[in-house]
């Protein structure tokens, strides 16, 4: 009986050994959309400046620490859910217009073993925008996606808005708390229907807006202190206890803790492949050892 248990399991873990050491990560890349949650460098013009003290949590995704593979990034600081980027006075830039760009421009680029991110709605609350009309034009975007032949996609949710700086106190915190959870209901609802209409497909989603109520509630557990003020202002000190670099955007230590749970939220795909061939070998193994 000892024996076909080591057998067993010597299976199993050869599996897991193959699947990591030999195949490696699944992804061949990242390709980025969104607004300056994602931007690393697009809006400056010279590929520098982020929205935040340091890399931001998809430059940490890409890393060799974790899916250690080239990041293309479309991303642009203002951009709306749409083709407009009124923060910036243009006519484009919106997430749309990136998509568009995109495929244009870049058709030979498409595969199915890149992951595709998107993030953007926040610029549409700043604007007073109808939250429904911002999650129609994420599914809009995502479906040009799939239908051009990407096939991994992270979608991320909005945080909840009326916690940051910006608005905490304010008498627009409820509104922007609302606008936040009326534009992620209807985001997974969109979310849900190209599940159906992409079944070959995967929609991962990431619930920014549990995470962050999550860490202001329990800074401590989260490696921060400060959870309320934005750094930026202050004269001097330590960025890695605050969780807000200013009025809205995160620190960089934010953005790595929000690339741990995006990890998690993309299970790789010949990983996944491997151990379950491990799970039927082994379930193949057993019945051998039974007859």
């Amino acid at each position: 009986m000892r024996m076909k248990r080591f057998v067993l399991v010597w299976f199993l873990c050869l599996s897991l050994i193959f699947s990591t050491a030999v195949l490696g990560h699944a992804y061949s890349s990242i390709l980025t959309f969104g607004d300056s949650l994602s931007d690393n460098g697009n809006a400056d013009g010279f590929g520098i400046m982020n929205f935040s003290n340091g890399p931001v949590w998809v430059q940490y995704l890409a890393s060799p620490t974790y899916l250690n593979v080239p990041l293309f990034d479309m991303a642009f600081g203002g951009a709306t859910t749409g083709y407009d980027n009124p923060a910036a006075g243009l006519a484009y830039t919106g997430l749309n217009w990136q998509v568009d760009y995109y495929l244009d421009n870049f058709g030979s680029m498409i595969s199915s073993n890149i992951l595709v991110t998107v993030w953007a709605g926040a610029n549409d609350l700043f604007q007073g925008r109808d939250p429904y009309v911002a999650a129609e034009n994420v599914e809009l975007a995502l479906q040009n996606l799939a239908a051009a032949g990407f096939q991994n996609f992270l979608v991320m949710g909005l945080p909840n808005v009326g916690t940051t700086p910006e608005f905490r106190g304010t008498a627009y915190e409820s509104a922007a708390t609302l606008w936040s959870q009326y534009f992620n209901m209807f985001l997974a609802a969109n979310v849900a229907d190209l599940r159906g209409i992409y079944p070959g497909n995967h929609f991962y989603t990431l619930n920014t807006f549990d995470l962050l109520n999550a860490v202001i509630a329990n800074p401590g557990i989260y490696g921060f202190d400060n959870v309320t003020d934005e750094w930026l202002y202050r004269e001097a000190g330590d960025t890695s206890t605050y969780l807000f670099w200013d009025g809205v955007h995160p620190t960089t230590e934010a953005h790595l803790m929000l690339a741990n749970y995006a990890m998690a939220a993309v299970p790789e795909p010949a990983t996944m492949l491997l151990l379950g061939l491990g799970l039927m070998g082994l379930v193949g193994a057993r019945r051998k050892f039974k007859n």
